[in-house]
């Protein structure tokens, strides 16, 4: 399929730009997502480590508290053995570990007589000291001791059912840390021995975390770190404990910002909720309070995700609910830690790409105004240098079918179409001085058929016509010879642009005559018709240009046609450096000697039989008999053409039928009907000659 070079080059370019800008945008956009992706990546390393320093920084003060106690085992066990002051090292201590760490709510010891010290933050920046003393005796020194200090009058609290047995007793302290109140409980039957943390720290021998549990006292999540110590030989004589509430460090993930809406949370490894901001991370069940799960959060996607990592086991993945899809990114705390939990991240992609989907739309829509502009461009470039061209090609495809009427002139600032113009204005203006030589109409046919210039012929039934012109010789003795080739130019012009527009060939100029053909080297079945009608329509030009010729004083051309049709060679005759195309044969000279039968008859268009069967359904036809011609032994039927019968009036109707019935008469022997009718006729129509000529005949058959 043939494409124009204008479609070409907006295509080429318009492919051109495409594949650049969809190259560099998918380019740009890989290299944009990995640039996200690396950007999660490292703002989710970045969020968990400060989640985990945090966490750490969060609890660790709790274990250097309990490390910095049981490295001073002698100080706690005389803390516990003799805590009838008003202060002892442990409880100075402790109180003020309280103040500077406030999301410590509680310090402990404990050791293996039973014997228990609690320091516990209070509201207001109070504080109390608890006191279990297994044997009871403290209590009573203790209160003896405030007599000596001349605080007997300070408020003593005790509790209605209080025991004879007084084991357990709170000193509450104020925010300046003087002592305010005493209180005594009744008989208390906790033993630290007995408790997870203790037995925790008791048998790893070293540094023990308890799991998340809900502290009796704040109702509030915690855990416990516990540092065992020891005596010279190494054994244990107690524990020492820290209560931690985890709600300070929700309130901390809370800070940290992972897009508009990402989450970060800590979980154990069975999926308890450690710390979430924003949430209630205590549940009333059967009367107590437990912690919660992270299936029991009210957010569908984060339960998604934690149960996708739980069941697959991988750290970073994404989740879909909703339509909506979620980042997600698991860590576990170093194992130095010492606890089995977990950061969770979970945030909408769209808060990371979201920003990129906005860019990626605005390079879209620059892109598409880019290549909008570029395929105009492309098509005002592509029309500089097509337009030209196709200008050119038109006219290169006017000069193949010789159309070369007319002027051809392009400007252009392109060098190449502009010699190109030059070359075709060349070549036009060459063939058109030629043109004057050679058919036009016969090359053009020739070209449309794709006949090439080779010698050689076939045999068709065509239709050939010669025209002359009457008294030729006479006319050209009386005039000069220069106006006599113009008038004559103009003549044989009129006849040849007839003969073309009545789709016949000019085979060549015989002087003051034309010959030319039907048929060949286009086949058609009418060419016969189409040289009937080229007579007529040359008769009538011939008959407009004679009266303007002697209205201007010039002589008239009354011209003859002969007309044949039949068998004829058509083809390529000469040399392979000169030829011509041409009919040669038996149907050429019948055509020829048609034309001088007009001289006898002095008629204006005689055509033979075959003619006249070809296109008798066209054309009026008037028979004349049958002559004698050069060249045949037997003579031949002849037929003048009157007028086409969509055209012939009633008039040249009934004359050419009185004529053929006369005729008919004559042929058959009836001579003196024949004459009768003849007679008639001539009376009729007084200047008829082939009336004359058988009125003659008649008589000459009667005298004989």
């Amino acid at each position: 399929m043939k494409v124009k070079l204008k479609v070409k080059i907006i295509v080429a370019f318009s492919a051109l730009l495409i594949t650049t800008v969809l190259v560099i945008f998918l380019y740009t956009q890989k290299q944009a997502f990995d640039g996200i992706n690396q950007i999660t990546q490292d703002l989710f390393s970045v969020i968990t480590k400060n989640v985990s320093d945090e966490t750490i920084t969060f609890l660790n003060p709790a274990v250097q508290i309990a490390k910095n106690f049981a490295d001073n085992p002698g100080k706690l066990q005389i803390s516990l053995r003799n805590n009838d002051s008003i202060q002892t090292h442990f409880g100075a201590h402790a109180l003020n570990m309280l103040k500077l760490h406030s999301h410590i709510s509680g310090i402990f010891v404990g050791d293996i007589q039973g014997r228990f010290l609690f320091a516990k933050q209070m509201e207001n920046g109070k504080a109390g000291i608890k006191v279990i003393d297994p044997s009871g005796e403290l209590l009573p020194k203790f209160l003896n001791l405030l007599e000596e200090k001349g605080l007997q009058d300070l408020n003593i609290i005790r509790d209605q059912n209080t025991s004879v047995i007084q084991n357990s007793f709170w000193k509450h302290f104020d925010a300046a840390g003087e002592l305010t109140e005493i209180r005594v409980n009744k008989d208390d039957n906790y033993d630290p021995r007995l408790r997870p943390w203790y037995q925790g720290a008791q048998k790893a021998q070293k540094i023990f975390w308890s799991d998340t549990y809900i502290f009796f006292t704040a109702k509030k999540p915690g855990i416990t770190v516990a540092e065992p110590y020891f005596n010279a030989s190494g054994e244990l004589i107690g524990v020492v404990g820290v209560d931690i509430e985890l709600d300070r460090l929700s309130v901390f993930l809370e800070d940290q910002k992972v897009g508009r809406k990402g989450l970060v949370l800590i979980i154990d490894r069975e999926g308890e909720v450690i710390a979430f901001p924003k949430i209630n991370l205590v549940k009333m069940e059967n009367d107590k309070l437990r912690t919660i799960q992270y299936t029991e959060l009210e957010l569908p996607y984060l339960q998604k995700a934690i149960s996708t990592y739980f069941e697959t086991g991988k750290n970073s993945f994404s989740v879909t609910e909703n339509g909506i899809n979620y980042l997600s990114a698991f860590t576990t705390f170093p194992a130095e830690f010492g606890k089995d939990w977990r950061i969770v991240i979970v945030v909408p992609e769209n808060d990371f790409i979201g920003f990129f989907s906005e860019i990626q739309q605005a390079i879209i829509l620059i892109s598409l105004f880019i290549l909008s502009l570029s395929i105009g461009t492309a098509w005002w470039l592509s029309n500089n240098i097509s337009k030209p061209i196709e200008t050119i090609t038109r006219e290169q495809k006017k000069i193949g079918k010789l159309e070369l009427d007319g002027e051809f002139k392009l400007d252009s600032a392109i060098s190449e179409v502009h010699d190109l113009s030059q070359g075709m204005t060349a070549m036009r203006n060459s063939i058109k001085a030629f043109q004057a030589y050679i058919p036009s109409e016969l090359v053009r046919q020739l070209i449309e058929r794709g006949e090439g210039a080779n010698l050689g012929g076939n045999e068709r039934t065509l239709t050939i016509m010669f025209i002359d012109i009457a008294n030729f010789t006479t006319i050209s003795e009386n005039l000069d010879p220069e106006p006599l080739m113009l008038q004559l130019s103009d003549y044989l012009g009129m006849l040849a642009e007839t003969i073309r527009l009545n789709h016949g060939t000019v085979d060549k100029y015989l002087g003051d005559g034309v010959m030319a053909f039907w048929g060949a080297p286009v086949s058609s079945e009418q060419h016969a018709i189409h040289a009937c009608h080229a007579a007529l329509s040359c008769s009538k030009g011939i008959q407009e240009m004679n009266q303007s010729w002697e209205l201007k004083g010039k002589k008239p051309f009354w011209s003859r046609f002969g007309i044949h049709t039949g068998v004829t060679l058509v083809g390529n005759l000469g040399s392979q450096s000169r030829m011509n195309y041409t009919v040669v044969g038996d149907s050429v000279n019948l055509a020829s000697r048609l034309e001088g039968v007009n001289k006898i008859y002095k008629t204006e268009i005689i055509v033979s039989s075959d003619t006249r069967d070809a296109a008798e359904k066209e054309f009026l036809f008037r028979p004349l008999g049958s002559v004698a011609v050069k060249g045949k032994q037997q003579e031949v039927e002849i037929y003048e053409l009157v007028e086409s019968i969509k055209q012939a009036t009633e008039d040249q109707i009934q004359f050419s039928g009185e004529f053929m019935t006369a005729l008919s008469l004559f042929q058959a022997g009836n001579f003196q009907g024949a004459k009768k009718l003849f007679t008639k006729i001539g009376d009729q129509y007084p200047i008829d000659y082939p009336t004359k000529i058988y009125i003659e005949k008649c008589l000459e058959k009667e005298r004989s």
